[in-house]
């Protein structure tokens, strides 16, 4: 599955607004806003580049280990 135009986008939006109400107070908010601004980034690349550029969605691997039980 590959990203949509439309939800590059959209993602792109959801980052700039989360950067726009950051404040900074410590090293783990100047951290997160790093790592916001380097996605902001990568989503405009992927934005001007078109859809050739675009990414696969790949699932997360799971961790091995015993299986959860329902509570």
């Amino acid at each position: 599955m590959n990203l949509s135009k439309r939800s590059v986008e959209m993602l792109l939006d959801l980052v700039e607004i989360k950067l726009s109400y950051m404040d900074i107070s410590d090293r783990e908010d100047a951290r997160d806003m790093e790592i916001l601004e380097r996605c902001r980034a990568e989503l405009q690349s992927l934005e001007h580049a078109g859809g050739d550029n675009v990414a696969p969605f790949v699932r997360p691997m799971r961790r091995p280990g015993r299986p959860r039980t329902a509570a």
